[in-house]
């Protein structure tokens, strides 16, 4: 059992997962990594036998709470899963209806990285699975065994602080003049891989300096709005501080990544009937 945030700083959910310590990660040929956003490599067959049995752990563990008569109450609940940055940025208007709708009690929050929410999905952890969908980085779940719906439409798009002046011509020069500082996710977290597959020969130009990485996205919109650079962020992110007029869109197409946010979940699990009903808002895949 481990306390997982829901982004605010508010008091600690529990949630059961597992994320072996780094010297355990070298003897499963994988680098682990607690970061938030960030999805580990592929894990090697000891990698995957390691998490099977951690898997079938979780199970056990959700089994015998439910021997000992703890799931009378939890049967009411429903239980999510995403990332920080849609924690705080779509949640709280999710909430209130997807609890009206699943006809659940309450809802509960826990909070992680993709790898550890499919992984809570899979053994039984959590009910509903949100998190960013793009073609170039989905997520490889099978569909006889789950559904996914379509939330809504969201962009990952490059952000400037409003007192930076940018001339966006620099960024399609092919002997840029100026250099503009760049804050920049960190290697292996999903943003960056998407940023690199979709933008990469604008990261490649002498114009865009790195000079601060992140690997928690929540943060990022903070950094562009102090000046320190700018960065791409998710317009569900940025729009508090758009609206404040404290960072502004890079307006050139090339910066600009659509993307998806969709809603996961298996298609026989405990709290099915809420299930089925948050999805049939939605539809369902």
């Amino acid at each position: 059992m481990r306390p997982v945030h829901d982004g605010c700083r508010a008091a600690p959910c529990v949630a059961v997962g597992f994320q072996p310590a780094h010297p355990v990660a070298g003897d499963l040929g994988r680098h682990a990594s607690d970061r938030p956003g960030l999805l580990p490599d592929t894990p090697d067959g000891a990698g995957e036998q390691f998490r099977s049995a951690a898997a079938e752990i979780v199970r056990k563990v959700i089994d015998a709470r439910g021997e000992a008569g703890a799931t009378g109450h939890d049967s009411m609940v429903l239980r999510v899963a995403m990332p920080h940055c849609l924690a705080t940025s779509r949640f709280p208007a999710w909430c209130a209806r997807w609890q009206q709708v699943g006809g659940a009690a309450s809802v509960r929050l826990h909070v992680g990285n993709v790898h550890d929410s499919v992984e809570w999905l899979a053994a039984g952890v959590v009910d509903l699975l949100v998190c960013f969908r793009h073609a170039v980085e989905d997520i490889q779940l099978d569909a006889q065994s789950y559904m996914r719906a379509g939330v809504e439409a969201d962009v990952l798009r490059l952000y400037r602080p409003a007192g930076m002046a940018l001339d966006e011509a620099e960024l399609a020069c092919e002997a840029p003049q100026a250099r503009y500082p760049y804050v920049s996710y960190a290697q292996g977290a999903y943003f960056r891989r998407l940023i690199e597959l979709s933008c990469g020969p604008l990261l490649q130009r002498a114009d865009l300096q790195r000079v601060c990485e992140t690997d928690f996205v929540d943060g990022a919109p903070h950094l562009v709005r102090a000046g320190v650079g700018l960065a791409w962020l998710p317009d569900s992110s940025a729009r508090a501080a758009v609206e404040h007029g404290e960072i502004v869109a890079v307006a050139d197409r090339r910066c600009a990544i659509p993307m998806e946010i969709c809603m996961y979940a298996r298609r026989h699990g405990p709290a099915q009937e809420a299930v089925e009903r948050v999805f049939d808002q939605f539809g369902r895949g």
